[in-house]
């Protein structure tokens, strides 16, 4: 039995959203017609598809068969088939969702919302927080547009990747420290009492590895799990903290902080833009990231 396109469309929506009023409001149709759609489909496939589990729906496991070959069919129907869509920033009312590290929103958020405020006014912006495995799922299922920052397990079948500069780390004190030197000393970076901050982070991975590779031991006296109140207690104690350098910068402009560079030069990293290759020609996509490497792209 053939089946109509839109119908497909329906069931991505619904696998994505996990509800039918979600689904209908993401496609611009009322509940009733997704509901409608839903119930043809479930017909000329001969599958419930989805079932009720709470307020959500479920795939069942022909719906989860078949729904990420459905999603590369409309992708290229889309790209490649039908007519190209326009995108004009300047009337757009969609919603971009990125994923962003806590780092990453203070590294990318300002100049990024300044852009899109700019030039596309009224475009929604959303930023989330995910894991490795939670943000791969969001990127394939369209719930991300795009991730910022050091993502390395994003290195996937079908997600595109875009280098847009390197970061690196350095140390942070107080204004007034007794230590005055430029650079730290490997025996007092030793010896100094650290803030360390835990964010669960690939970058925060890659640091504490590269110092126990090293041999290099701190004396931890303070643990957090987020940066923000850092530069509060970092300008009035004696602690030192390891921090990325455009981070270091800002503290600096609006603490009673300052940069010291580390004992040991280490490893920097690079932060990339990622997209699903769904979006590759797709034109909003292509010009937000138009946008992202005139802001960031210019290492």
């Amino acid at each position: 039995m053939r089946t109509d396109l839109n119908l497909l469309r329906v069931l991505l929506a619904i696998h994505d959203c996990g509800n039918v009023t979600a689904a209908a409001k993401r496609l611009g149709m009322s509940q009733p017609a997704a509901s409608a759609a839903l119930s043809r489909l479930r017909h000329s496939l001969g599958d419930p598809l989805f079932v009720r589990s709470g307020t959500a729906m479920e795939p069942t496991p022909r719906a989860r068969s078949i729904v990420e070959r459905t999603r590369e069919v409309i992708a290229t129907i889309d790209q490649e088939i039908l007519p190209s869509p326009t995108f004009d920033p300047a009337e757009s009312r969609d919603e971009v969702t990125f994923c962003l590290s806590e780092i990453g929103e203070v590294v990318f958020l300002p100049a990024l919302f300044d852009c899109l405020r700019s030039k596309a006014p009224h475009v929604k912006i959303r930023c989330l927080s995910l894991g490795p495995k939670d943000l791969l799922e969001a990127l394939r299922e369209g719930k991300v547009d795009a991730a910022l920052g050091y993502f390395p397990d994003l290195d996937a079948p079908n997600i595109y990747q875009q280098r847009l500069f390197s970061h690196d780390l350095v140390c942070l004190i107080r204004q007034d420290h007794r230590i005055t030197d430029a650079r730290l000393s490997l025996k007092d970076f030793c010896e100094l009492e650290h803030l360390q901050v835990r964010d669960g982070s690939r970058s925060q991975e890659m640091y504490e590895s590269f110092l126990a590779e090293q041999g290099i031991e701190r004396r931890i006296v303070l643990q957090m799990s987020h940066y923000m109140s850092m530069a509060a207690i970092i300008e009035r104690s004696d602690l030192v903290a390891v921090v990325p350098r455009t981070v270091a910068n800002l503290y600096v402009q609006y603490s009673s902080v300052r940069l010291i560079e580390p004992p040991v030069e280490i490893p920097r990293y690079s932060l990339k833009h990622h997209w699903h290759a769904r979006n590759q020609k797709d034109p909003r996509h292509l010009w937000l990231r138009k946008q992202v490497v005139e802001l960031f792209g210019g290492e």
